[in-house]
């Protein structure tokens, strides 16, 4: 039986990505920190994905292997949380990868602080550029993270950079079938949190394609987006008043955002999408320009936007 004494559960959800995998195991197996139980879950992927992640099991025996059914990334997040059973879990999306000193560096700082989890910075690879987001070394409990998620995001949501305890997961899945799926946990894990632990170093590269989920344009099931940063809202003005009104902002420039994804040729397809996003935006004006905290160079945009609209 594997040793679970500091053994990080590394989570790697596969689907169509056979032209990435293998830099992506790559740089796991090959990490600095060695006590893994890396889990490949291949979704039903239609290529030779699962073949790959076979054969990579068959040379380390660290690795394990789940073949299921198609159920979205959340489902196959959610398989390899069921069967983890390190002390900590990592999220590795399959067209990424991870820099070699990554689960080493932040499992001494999680240890160091005695931290819920710590979240590393991000460098968004481009195919002509890449953008390092890193933010200053920072400790603190919830509502602190909280309020950087809403302000200036400058506590980026997104799992794949973090590492957790394993009991920030004991009670919370990602919601199957949902995209934005990132927007619909993080803010529950972070309100659990006694200490989260934020770092400087950028240590996850994240693969930015022209075919992923939320760089293409806007259909249906992107509403999942409103739906997320609604019920973040929600749940910030019921526990956190004083965040409430930041998260309101956000949720607004995320609508914003969304509704101008709909393409004018569009319009007519998505009608109930178009009105209902629209209605938002609308019925907020004097709210946004007059109330809100937002800076006024948004403001100005926001109204401008609003007005030419239909």
């Amino acid at each position: 039986m594997q040793d679970t004494n500091d053994l990080i559960s590394v989570i790697v959800p596969i689907y169509k990505v056979e032209k990435y995998l293998d830099e992506c195991i790559s740089s796991i197996v090959n990490q600095t920190y060695r006590n893994m139980q890396i889990i490949l879950v291949d979704d039903g992927s239609p290529d030779r994905c699962g073949e790959i992640c076979d054969e990579w099991a068959k040379r380390d025996s660290r690795i394990m292997v789940i073949h299921k059914s198609n159920g979205g990334l959340s489902d196959a997040r959610n398989a390899g949380i069921d069967v983890a059973i390190g002390e900590f879990i990592v999220f590795i999306d399959s067209d990424d990868w991870v820099e070699s000193t990554m689960l080493e560096v932040m499992h001494n700082l999680l240890q160091k602080e005695q931290a819920d989890f710590v979240a590393c910075g991000i460098i968004d690879c481009y195919p002509d550029k890449k953008i390092v987001h890193s933010m200053p070394y920072t400790v603190g409990g919830s509502e602190l993270f909280l309020e950087r998620i809403y302000k200036d995001t400058v506590f980026p949501i997104s799992a794949v950079n973090k590492l957790y305890r394993r009991e920030c997961w004991k009670e919370l899945r990602f919601p199957k079938g949902k995209l934005c799926e990132d927007a619909f946990t993080t803010y529950l894990l972070v309100d659990k949190a006694r200490k989260i632990v934020q770092i400087p170093d950028a240590l996850y590269n994240y693969r930015i394609r022209e075919s992923s989920i939320m760089t293409t344009v806007f259909r249906p099931e992107r509403m999942d987006e409103e739906e997320a940063w609604r019920e973040n809202y929600l749940y910030m003005k019921q526990k956190y008043p004083k965040i409430g009104k930041i998260a309101y902002d956000f949720y607004l420039q995320k609508v914003n955002i969304l509704f101008h994804t709909i393409q004018e040729e569009q319009y007519s397809l998505y009608p109930e999408e178009h009105d209902y996003l629209y209605h938002i935006l609308r019925s907020n004006l004097i709210y946004v320009i007059f109330r809100s905290s937002l800076n006024w160079k948004y403001r100005v945009t926001y109204l401008l936007d609003v007005l030419r609209i239909k």
